[in-house]
């Protein structure tokens, strides 16, 4: 008789995250809208309160085609010029 265990194996993560930066203030923020419903609203709500508490420069939202989509690489570098920060990903 073969026992196999539910809990499986755990692997390495692929993806090293970005560092976090210590202060917000002076940064520029973007919001990267992925097309779901309201996305684009909640997303430059916040971005918006980030610029009046921590003192970012909200410069704006860029929007891909869907969710459903990468993002164009001539758009990721269009924000990676542009800003310093960028809020993205909801869901429904």
């Amino acid at each position: 008789m073969k026992i196999l265990s539910p809990e499986g194996s755990v692997g390495e993560r692929g993806v090293a995250l970005a560092e976090s930066p210590d202060l917000l203030s002076g940064r520029r923020l973007t919001v990267l809208d992925n097309g779901k419903p309201g996305a684009a609203f909640v997303m430059t709500h916040i971005a918006e309160r980030l610029a009046e508490r921590a003192g970012v420069e909200f410069v704006g939202v860029h929007r891909k085609r869907t969710a459903a989509t990468p993002c164009a690489e001539e758009l990721i570098s269009e924000i990676a010029d542009g800003a310093d920060l960028v809020l993205t990903g909801t869901a429904d």
